[in-house]
């Protein structure tokens, strides 16, 4: 405060020498107000932008999000607070003050949000979300949600256990992806022993079927909302133009949705992913041009109806036998399969690789952030610090 000021009333009421004295201070004051101003003026809209900004303006984002999908849980008992915080944390609005705000000016509508799941996109503006949320038309009432990076065997597990419908119906059905919607394209120019399979083609996402829906009605829905992605992010001519086959990429996206911490690494990952498999010459220490995933190895396992086996119970052997077809440090080049069902994000990253010479990486860091290295001895340092940071 420049002062504290009296008002109109306590003027008139004071004695004339003190008004005088009172009128001299604040003549001094208005001085002082008008210099201020004067600065105001000259640094005032930095002080905006850079301080004041970031305390009476929300962060918000604009539109109706990115088209990268994103299920909503709205648990029971959540209040408009925990809502907003929610959504700021899986990334649909910028910020929980924003989608507050936005509940505020429509009359506190988001009191009025109902628990339940709701299909929501990334970077939406806070009134949008608003506006999904509170349509009841938008609330899932029956829904299943694919998770990124199920394998086939895991989504047909839990369909049987939500609605009743055997297993094998689901394994039927999938033996003819053609017929459930996959385009014959994505089976040409097969290498070695590539396989016919549904894996890869069950897009994560949250679905809704209707009252008597079929393992056939499930599984095609989820290749109908893969066929969309994949149009929408151009995913066949981005793989045409790393001249690699669409089957070649989508395998390199199903590691990448296996073995990445986070999202800004998916794009680096693909990059070592394709490095190992074109190498001039052999990787160093592998002695072929083998991907070298452990998660390879072990969907293998699920291939085979064994049950996967954790990182940190594995001897290392385990990808190193020849007879093996899944042992990913001694078989060279792609799979029979992809490896799990990628998101997204996961298949963009598995086209836009970086323009760097990285082969080997690690998720050092608790947050999910991975190390990557040109030569193994920097791999073996990375590795060392995974382990001091209690990855490893």
């Amino acid at each position: 405060m420049l002062g504290d000021f009296r008002s109109e009333d306590e003027h008139a009421r004071a004695p004339r020498s003190h008004r005088r004295k009172d009128s001299g201070k604040a003549l001094i004051a208005m001085t002082l107000v008008v210099a201020l101003f004067g600065i105001l003026g000259v640094g005032g809209w930095w002080a905006y932008n850079n301080v004041l900004k970031d305390y009476f303006v929300a962060e918000d984002y604009t539109g109706e999000g990115n088209g990268t999908e994103v299920t909503v849980i709205v648990e029971e008992g959540w209040f408009v607070a925990d809502i907003a915080n929610h959504l700021e944390s899986v990334g649909v609005v910028a910020s929980a003050k924003a989608f507050l705000n936005a509940s505020e000016d429509d009359g506190n509508a988001g009191e009025g949000i109902q628990p339940g799941t709701y299909l929501m996109q990334e970077e939406m503006s806070a009134a949008t979300a608003l506006g999904l949320l509170t349509d009841p038309e938008n609330r899932i009432v029956n829904g299943f949600t694919v998770v990124e990076g199920k394998t086939s065997f895991e989504i047909y597990a839990e369909l049987s256990e939500k609605y009743g419908i055997p297993v094998e119906d689901f394994e039927a059905v999938a033996e003819d992806p053609v017929a459930l919607g996959v385009p014959e394209f994505w089976y040409e120019n097969f290498e070695t022993d590539q396989i016919v399979s549904i894996e890869g083609f069950l897009f994560p996402s949250t679905y809704e079927f209707d009252e008597g829906a079929t393992a056939e009605d499930m599984l095609g829905a989820m290749v109908a909302k893969f066929n969309s992605v994949i149009e929408e992010i151009g995913f066949v001519d981005a793989a045409a133009a790393l001249d690699v086959e669409p089957w070649m990429a989508l395998q390199v996206a199903s590691i990448i949705q296996a073995e990445s911490g986070i999202a800004e690494d998916d794009a680096k990952i693909a990059t070592v992913m394709y490095n190992r498999l074109y190498a001039d010459g052999a990787v160093d220490e592998l002695g072929c041009n083998c991907l070298g995933s452990e998660a390879i190895w072990n969907y293998g396992r699920e291939f085979e109806g064994l049950d996967p086996i954790p990182s940190g119970e594995m001897t290392g052997d385990e990808m190193s036998d020849e007879s093996n077809r899944w042992a990913a440090t001694v078989q060279a080049g792609y799979y029979p399969t992809a490896i799990g069902n990628p998101g997204q994000a996961a298949l963009e990253g598995a086209v836009n690789p970086e323009d760097d010479t990285w082969l080997y990486f690690v998720t050092a860091y608790q947050d999910g952030r991975a190390i990557f290295s040109d030569t193994y001895a920097e791999h073996q340092d990375a590795t060392d610090v995974a382990r001091e940071n209690g990855i490893q």
